[in-house]
């Protein structure tokens, strides 16, 4: 008898190995409610129309503000993603 146990408490330890079990980590819940910061596309860059100098200060600001509203709703998405 006692040479029979070994075998079967292999074959036990090799069946059970890939049962399924509880997790230990709770499941993850649905993501929450993004902003709408997240669900928007950065605004479109404008256009260069003509090449007055004056006109290309203006663009160069405007692509700035562009710039600066993108990195805004970028900071706002990843600040609600990590809470």
């Amino acid at each position: 008898m006692p040479r029979a146990l070994l075998p079967a408490l292999i074959a036990l330890c090799l069946l059970t190995a890939c049962a399924t079990s509880t997790p230990l980590l709770p499941q993850p819940m649905p993501a929450q409610q993004l902003p709408s910061e997240c669900l928007m596309a950065c605004p479109a860059l404008p256009a260069l129309t003509t090449a007055d100098e004056v006109a290309g200060v203006i663009w160069t600001f405007d692509v700035i503000d562009a710039a600066g509203a993108c990195r805004r709703m970028h900071d706002t998405c990843r600040a609600a993603a990590n809470n």
